[in-house]
Order: C-alpha cells, then sequence, then structure tokens
C-alpha cells in the first residue's frame, strides 16, 4: 500500500495570461508551447598564471575555430537563401579583430580565464550597442551576446544543442540565436514569442520572411509558461495568450479567416505598381542596414531601396573600412537590385551611435546638436573620402545615389559635394575605374534644411525627408525618453508644414522628394504623406504590400483632400483624430493589419476645420 505521504503534491492549475509585447511578424497562431531558456551559461571566473598565458590564448583561438566549424555545420545543413546568410554573418563576427583583440588584451592583462574574458568583451561590446539610439544597432548586441554563449560554451568542450520543435508549436524563448533561427525554415512552428528582441533582430527578420506569427518584448514570459501549455500567439496586434479560455479559442478562428482572407488579398498585388485608383505612380522603397534583409524586401514587392544605412561597417572594429569593403558592399547591392536605385547614406555616426573606429573625440554635453553625421564626415576627411571613393566605384554597376545625412544648409552641402569631387579625382589619379555621374541627394532632418529646402533643391538631384530626426528637432523632444516621448506627434502642425514646404520646393525645381522616416510604414499616413506630394515612400519592407493595398484603392483627390484637411487643423490632437476616423473607417483591416497601431478614436469632438473630408 501507497503511504498517502508519498503521493507527489497536487499541481496547481495555472490561470490564463495576457501579455502584450510588440508585432514584428503579423500573423495569428496557436499551438502547445515549446520553451528554450539558454539564460543560464555557466561562466567560470577562473584566475591564470603569467606563464599560462600563451596557453588560455591558445584556448581561445582554437574556441573561434570550433565555433566556425559549428556554424559552418549548421550552415551545411541549409538551402541557399537569407538563412545561410545570418550564420555567415556571424562567422564574420567571429572574425572581428575587436573582439579578438580586447579578449586576448583582457587575458594577457587581467590574468584572467578565456571564458571569463570573452564574458566581458561581450559585455562591453553589448553595452556600447545597448546606448545607440538606433534600433537596428541595438538589436545586434543579442547577436553578440549568443555569440559569446557559443564560445563560452565551447571553451568548456560544449557544442550548443539545435533546438527541436515539433510541427505546430509555439516557440516560446528568452530569445533565439541565429543559428536557431536559420533553422526555422525546416520547422513547422505556429508561431514564436520572445522575451527579447525588435523589429529588426534575426528572429524577427527570419520570421517575416517565413511568414511565422511572432511577438517579442513580451516580460515575464518564461515563468509564466510551461512546455505542452495552449498558447496563442497574435502578431496583429503584439499579443501572447497564455493557457486561453474557449471564448478566446473561438474568437481567434474568426480572426485567422478574416486575417488569411485580408492575406490573400493583398498578395495578389505582390507585383503590381503601387498605383492610384486614378493613374498616380508612387514608389514604395525599403530600408535597410543588413545583407539578410535584402531577399525579404524584395519578396514584399520593394521597388529598391530608398535608405541603405552604412553605420553597422563602422561598429565594433578598430580600423574604419577600406575602400575596398565600401565598394564591395555597394557593388552587392547594387547586382541584387538591378534595375533599381539603390540610396546609400553616408555614415551617420556621433549622437548615440558612438564607435571607437573613429575618433569621435571628447565626451559632449549635448551630443544630438554635436558632432555628428555630415559634420563628423567632414571632419574625419580620411573615412569619408574613403567612403566616398567606394561608392563611386560601385556606381559602375548599377543607379547608385549617394545620401549625405543631417545637413543643415547650403554651406554643409556645398563641403559635401565638394567631398565627391575630391574623391572622384583621387580615383581619376589612381587610375581607377569609377561613375562620372552619380545621383547626389540630401536628407532632410532639421529644420533649417526643410524651411530652405527650396534653396537646396538647385543643387541635389533628390531630397528624402528623414522625420524620426526632423519630429525630434521640430518639436524639441527626445522620443526614447518616456517623461517627454509623449509629445513626439508625427501629425503636429509644424511636422506637416515642412514636410508640405520640402515637397512644393522639390515640385518647382523638379527634384523628385522622398520620406524614409517610421511616418511612411504606418498605413495611417499613407494618405496625408501621398495628399502632400510626395510620390515615393520608403519603409521597412513588411509594411508594404498594407502601403501598396491602400494606395491602389485610393484615389490621388481623396488623398489630396485629407492632407489639405490635416493641414488646416490646429492642433496634432485635432489632426490625429481625423486621419483616425477617415483611415479606420475606410481600411479598418488595414490598420489592424500593422502591429502596435491603435485605431481606436478619443470621444473628444474635433474642431470644425476637421470636417472637410466629410463635407
Amino acid at each position: 500500500m501507497i503511504d498517502e505521504r508519498d503521493k507527489p503534491e497536487p499541481r496547481e492549475p495555472r490561470e490564463p495570461l495576457e501579455r502584450r509585447g510588440r508585432g514584428v511578424s503579423p500573423g495569428l497562431g496557436i499551438g502547445p508551447a515549446y520553451v528554450v531558456d539558454r539564460r543560464e551559461v555557466n561562466i567560470p571566473h577562473t584566475l591564470i598564471e603569467r606563464d599560462d598565458v600563451e596557453e588560455e590564448l591558445k584556448r581561445f583561438r582554437a574556441a573561434l575555430r570550433g565555433a566556425q566549424d559549428q556554424l559552418e555545420a549548421v550552415k551545411g545543413r541549409l538551402p541557399q537563401g537569407e538563412h545561410r546568410q545570418i550564420l555567415k554573418a556571424q562567422q564574420m563576427m567571429l572574425r572581428d579583430p575587436g573582439l579578438i583583440q580586447r579578449t586576448e588584451t583582457w587575458i594577457r592583462e587581467e590574468l584572467i580565464g578565456a571564458e571569463w574574458a570573452v564574458s566581458k568583451t561581450v559585455d562591453e561590446i553589448r553595452a556600447k550597442l545597448a546606448e545607440v539610439g538606433d534600433e537596428y544597432f541595438q538589436a545586434r548586441q543579442y547577436d553578440v551576446a549568443f555569440l559569446g554563449e557559443r564560445l563560452i560554451t565551447t571553451l568548456g568542450g560544449e557544442e550548443k544543442d539545435a533546438i527541436n520543435p515539433p510541427a505546430g508549436a509555439v516557440i516560446v524563448a528568452h530569445d533565439l540565436s541565429p543559428a536557431d533561427t536559420s533553422q526555422l525554415s525546416q520547422a513547422q512552428v505556429a508561431g514564436i514569442i520572445t522575451e527579447e528582441g525588435g523589429t529588426t533582430s534575426h528572429t524577427a527578420i527570419i520570421a517575416r520572411a517565413l511568414r511565422i506569427p511572432a511577438v517579442v518584448g513580451v516580460a515575464d514570459l518564461l515563468s509564466a509558461v510551461d512546455t505542452g501549455d495552449l498558447v496563442i500567439v497574435d502578431g496583429v496586434h503584439g499579443l501572447a495568450h497564455v493557457r486561453p479560455t474557449p471564448e478566446q479559442i473561438a474568437a481567434l478562428e474568426v480572426e485567422v479567416e478574416r486575417y488569411e482572407a485580408f492575406e490573400l488579398e493583398i498578395a495578389k498585388e505582390h507585383a503590381l505598381p503601387a498605383q492610384t485608383d486614378d493613374g498616380e505612380n508612387i514608389r514604395l522603397r525599403a530600408n535597410l542596414a543588413l545583407d539578410d534583409e535584402n531577399e525579404v524586401a524584395r519578396g514584399f514587392g520593394a521597388e529598391g531601396v530608398g535608405l541603405y544605412r552604412t553605420e553597422f561597417m563602422f561598429m565594433n572594429r578598430d580600423e574604419a573600412p577600406s575602400d575596398e569593403e565600401h565598394y564591395r558592399m555597394a557593388k552587392a547591392l547594387l547586382q541584387r537590385w538591378a534595375p533599381h536605385p539603390v540610396r546609400v547614406r553616408t555614415f551617420d555616426l556621433g549622437s548615440d551611435k558612438q564607435c571607437r573606429s573613429l575618433d569621435m573625440g571628447e565626451a559632449e554635453h549635448n551630443p544630438a546638436m554635436g558632432l555628428r553625421s555630415m559634420r563628423l564626415a567632414l571632419r574625419r576627411p580620411e573615412q569619408f573620402l574613403a567612403q566616398l571613393r567606394g561608392l563611386l566605384r560601385a556606381g559602375l554597376h548599377g543607379p547608385l545615389q549617394i545620401m549625405l545625412p543631417l545637413v543643415s544648409g547650403l554651406e554643409e552641402l556645398a563641403a559635401g559635394r565638394a567631398a565627391i569631387d575630391e574623391a572622384r579625382a583621387q580615383l581619376r589619379e589612381l587610375g581607377l575605374p569609377h561613375a562620372d555621374e552619380v545621383s547626389v541627394g540630401v536628407m532632410i532632418e532639421v529644420p533649417s534644411a526643410a524651411i530652405t529646402a527650396d534653396l537646396m533643391a538647385r543643387h541635389v538631384d533628390f531630397m528624402s525627408i528623414g522625420t524620426n530626426d526632423l519630429i525630434q528637432y521640430t518639436l524639441a523632444i527626445d522620443r526614447d525618453n518616456d517623461e517627454v516621448n509623449y509629445l513626439y506627434e508625427p501629425l503636429h502642425p509644424a511636422i506637416l508644414r515642412l514636410i508640405k514646404t520640402v515637397c512644393d520646393a522639390g515640385d518647382r525645381h523638379r527634384v523628385p522628394v522622398s520620406l524614409c522616416g517610421e511616418m511612411a510604414a504606418d498605413p495611417r499616413y499613407t494618405w496625408v504623406l501621398v495628399g502632400l506630394g510626395l510620390r515615393e515612400l520608403s519603409m521597412q519592407a513588411s509594411a508594404i504590400p498594407v502601403v501598396k493595398n491602400i494606395i491602389r484603392a485610393s484615389t490621388l483627390d481623396e488623398m489630396e483632400a485629407l492632407a489639405a484637411a490635416v493641414l488646416a487643423c490646429d492642433t496634432a490632437a485635432d489632426a490625429r483624430r481625423l486621419v483616425i476616423q477617415e483611415m479606420g473607417e475606410r481600411f479598418p483591416e488595414h490598420l489592424q493589419h500593422a502591429a502596435g497601431v491603435d485605431i481606436d478614436i478619443e470621444d473628444e469632438p474635433i474642431s470644425s476645420v476637421g470636417r472637410v473630408v466629410r463635407e
């Protein structure tokens, strides 16, 4: 007979739970949780004798080779495509001189074991990346963390286990490594939920490429989920439902049916132009920063690259990129996107994007207003000219466009153009083939540039409005500061008037004007932006299908009518209510499809100037 005291304690049933995160790959999925938790990595804090330094360095270098071999083995099991590119990027990071030299310095100077040295180096790199305001670079800190974990486990004689989720499961993890995400192409999972990550993390990129619903940034997730728990992933609204109720499951089934019908509808227009119902063509291009985003963007129907960020080439290294590196990067982009244009922004460093490969000078009291972007490039002519020489050489291989960032006036623009002429003269002297003519444009990111856009337009081939910085500089707010970011308002009358000013200047001088800030990706603003005069929008690639469908279902007349009505609003609140009301009624599914878009209309009345569209 079994003693009652020997029986296991009955497990308390766990309650249904809803957690909010950030939807990074739209879609809806349901399945049993497959929990992946790799946060506990044993890091021995070992001190060594000076006589043992060389032996410890050998261990570290052997681990580098071992990690390379592991990634090569995983890569070899995958078909050609973006998944292999992700692992290739990790292999390149293992050869990063900054990572290697800093780790070896810790071993030599602090007399610590290789595992501890790797951990300290990774912590340093992650801390620097976390300080960068640009989400592309913040997301790279997770890649560095996974690389460190792989090196540490390899030093300990282990190899990280591959994930092997069953078909139909929902992966629930603190985060997924690039090696994990690269293998998702072979796993038929229903969704992904992670505690870490952002819209530009490898998890997000691959989830979008494979059309797997994904939500990231869900706080305290692992403590709330056990393997086998039923989970709903709502990548449309950025929600995770753990142990859903029957009512939630029934509601999901209805949502899935609606969502799939919507997906099929917009998928029909993949290869069609973004042309309004009355014949106006709008170019939709992609904002990119990483090699593994190119095929994803092409899959979403991008017509070229409207913004290619080059800052990542300078990060986490001791020496700035050479002419040859810039040339190879731009040449590969042009070949991949032919015959579409590729618009490369020269390095936009400084402020919150610090790097050791350039002498950034003394710490600044107000770096956002200090030595950054074009100002920094002009103060570091050797590195700036190296980039320009590489780009001019690549210009032989396709329609390359060079874009100068954060130009505040004609003096900086003239200096930037003079640097391009100097780089071209240097190439002639060296006898290197290069493009004699390359389109040169300017980013409109500060109020002074927007107000003088008519003067700028006389000296450029195109202008591109960067609303992220333009809004911050115009409204004097930091959108990353929780105390004031509620003031970050794209529909503020000042912002709308500046956009209109730039569009009008471009129209008068027959200079194309595009917009490459986050406003372009938000379907709430599509009518307003086109109505203000924009004929090219560049955005994160996953937003293109929804924005394209809105454009194709609309007429230019109704877009211009809404833009005029919004321009007439006295306050941002009035403009916002008007836009949400108009777009929410006309395109409710489109706005719901865009993760994180709130289409609730406040109860306060719209002022009289906000009724033009209705009347």
